[in-house]
């Protein structure tokens, strides 16, 4: 706008001065011969662009996107010569305002025809061609006119009566012009920036990326030279967009940015791909180096950002694809670049992974397996086997820990570890969740109804469930629709998903106590919750880690600590239940130490449904007959 200004006020003096006495000749000039000649051959130019548009559809040598295009031009120009101050002279020749409205009101009719439009509907082609032929005629015969016609000859007599007064003018448009231009010149180059950079961190766009990594692999074939691409991902970007807002999410985004760029400096270039994902091109004197980058560039990142109202830690993880090693085309190095983060990604190890060979093969296994989950889930082709827990001092069996068991068609037996990290990584755990607790407290509310009403079932409860908040709905959900009293049912929370957020995780937990529900924190020992920390949370039983009673019957140390847990529980006002039973000496250890719950292979092992019916059977008949 400022320099359309400039540009307007020097042209304004130039034309003012040489033209002091003759400003009505200027503007009827510039107003006639300008605007009614520019303005007219604009018109018939978009007219026949809209009508080849049409013929190379026609000829499958352009796509609809590109009549549609012309299409929209067309309108635009229409609406703005209609509309226009600039444009009133071209009105005001004669039959012009009459063509403008009908051609208008003609477009309305077209818009459906032309948005629906595709290469094979040659007849509605042509019948558009045919339909648009009488206004690219008259379009025709008023550019004519006003460039030939008798207004014309006469206002080229007046030009010519004031040629040589206009010495001065033509100066004047011709330093505006040479300004214009360079003005233009200076708005291309900004686009062409815009184009292919990043508006919010300027920094080469995905665009822009593909250019210099052809640029760079070229180079390096050239030069017998490695190169490492760098894939790097924030941790968690989303929640810090959701939670503090997208404001300190671009501030943050704008700070790695450069961070990345300080730290590989003159070694490579920095691209943003979108959202929170950049990518680093390396130029590799020896292939060790690209790790070396790899750290230094995940220390930059991991410190601390300055924020007004404090400061963030930003978390990421980094992939790494080595050139010709891992791959010798763009698709490839950026492929393992990407397998190599999501491992990463996934790890709990490290945040920085070289690509290996068989990444891919594991990747592709995960992505087969979150497949086959989801129709496994949805076919109910999962099963739960369950593990009693026992009351040590008088062998009863207390409750019944569910544990998922797949075995697929396809993969075979699935860990439950795999099986969860798939589910959590391909957006299915909360389905599997849902199944878990409802095939649970559907299996306990027909064992009550069988006469083992006294029966409890422990459910595990994965970080992810039990921190988005949802959980008290599914559990009050899964109850009702079982038909299960909500005492009977335990949750287990693993005791570092409570530690992510004291006050969150103490909100969750008040609430499903209040559903009537137990929990149990799950492998304790493990994680790193304080006695303030327990204190504070409504829990209603420990789980001891099978790593501490392992070592009941060997380390004096391993008595000690359980013994001390078992009186923080009592204290507590919690029960204790013992993992990993797997010796008689490790049972008589717990029972002297007072541990009143156990569960292990020494006692039972994890066991399908027929099998626990037997075995509850068997325990009521024992009973009975005592």
């Amino acid at each position: 706008m400022l320099a359309l200004t400039v540009i307007v006020l020097v042209f304004g003096g130039s034309s003012l001065y040489s033209y002091n006495r003759d400003l009505e000749v200027v503007r009827y000039v510039s107003a006639t011969i300008k605007a009614v000649g520019w303005s007219s051959s604009e018109l018939e130019t978009e007219l026949l662009k809209f009508d080849h548009a049409l013929t190379a559809l026609s000829a499958h040598t352009a796509d609809k996107a590109y009549v549609q295009l012309r299409f929209e031009l067309l309108w635009s120009r229409i609406d703005t010569l209609l509309q226009g101050q600039e444009n009133r002279p071209l009105r005001e020749q004669p039959g012009v305002m009459s063509l403008l409205d009908s051609f208008s009101r003609q477009l309305e009719d077209w818009e459906d025809r032309v948005y629906a439009l595709r290469a094979d509907d040659r007849a509605e082609i042509l019948a558009l061609r045919q339909e648009l032929a009488p206004f690219r005629q008259q379009a025709r015969e008023i550019n004519v006119d006003s460039f030939s016609g008798d207004k014309v000859w006469q206002q080229l007599d007046i030009i010519q009566d004031v040629r040589l007064r206009s010495s001065l003018y033509l100066a004047g448009l011709l330093f505006s012009g040479g300004l214009m231009l360079w003005f233009l010149v200076r708005e291309n180059r900004r686009n062409r920036h815009l184009a292919y950079h990043d508006m919010l961190t300027g920094l080469p766009n995905r665009m822009f990326f593909y250019q210099l990594i052809g640029q760079a692999l070229n180079r390096a074939r050239r030069e017998r030279q490695s190169l490492a691409v760098h894939m790097v991902d924030l941790n968690s970007f989303k929640s810090i967009n959701d939670s503090l807002g997208h404001e300190v999410g671009d501030s943050l985004l704008r700070e790695i940015a450069v961070r990345l760029s300080d730290t590989i400096g003159t070694q490579g270039q920095v691209a943003r791909l979108g959202g929170d994902e950049f990518v680093i091109i390396q130029r590799l004197e020896q292939a060790e180096d690209a790790g070396l980058m790899a750290k230094r560039l995940l220390e930059s990142l991991s410190r601390d950002v300055q924020l007004p109202d404090g400061c963030l830690s930003p978390q990421a993880c980094i992939g790494t694809s080595l050139y010709p090693e891992h791959g010798t085309t763009i698709p490839e190095l950026l492929s393992h670049a990407d397998t190599a983060m999501y491992y990463a990604k996934h790890s709990r190890k490290t945040m920085v992974q070289m690509f290996e060979p068989g990444m891919d093969e594991r990747r592709l296994r995960r992505q087969k397996l979150a497949v086959s989950l989801q129709a496994a889930i949805e076919q109910d082709r999962l099963a739960l086997h369950y593990q009693p827990i026992f009351r040590l001092n008088s062998g009863a069996i207390e409750s019944v820990e569910a544990l998922l068991r797949w075995h697929s068609a396809e993969h075979g037996v699935v860990s439950p570890l795999e099986l969860i990290a798939v589910a959590e990584s391909h957006g299915l755990a909360h389905r599997l969740n849902d199944w878990v607790l409802s095939q649970a407290c559907r299996q306990l509310h027909s064992w009550h109804q069988a006469g083992f009403d006294w029966l409890k079932v422990n459910v595990n409860i994965s970080p992810n469930i039990f921190m988005d908040g949802e959980l008290a709905g599914t559990v009050s959900r899964v109850l009702h629709q079982s038909g299960l009293d909500a005492s009977s049912l335990v949750l287990e929370i693993t005791e570092d998903t409570s530690l992510w957020d004291t006050a969150g995780s103490l909100d969750i937990l008040q609430e499903l106590r209040e559903l009537g529900i137990e929990i149990a924190l799950d492998d304790f020992g493990t994680g790193y919750s304080s006695f303030s920390h327990l204190r504070q949370l409504p829990l209603n039983k420990l789980k001891i880690d099978k790593s501490f009673v392992a070592d009941l019957a060997t380390d004096p140390r391993a008595v000690s600590l359980v013994k001390t847990i078992i009186s923080l529980a009592e204290s507590l006002d919690m029960t204790v239940t013992a993992e990993g039973i797997e010796l008689p000496e490790q049972q008589a250890q717990l029972q002297l130490l007072g541990c009143e719950l156990g569960q292990g292979y020494l006692l039972a092992r994890p066991m399908p449904v027929e099998d626990m019916d037997l075995l509850l059977q068997d325990r009521l008949l024992c009973s009975r007959s005592a």
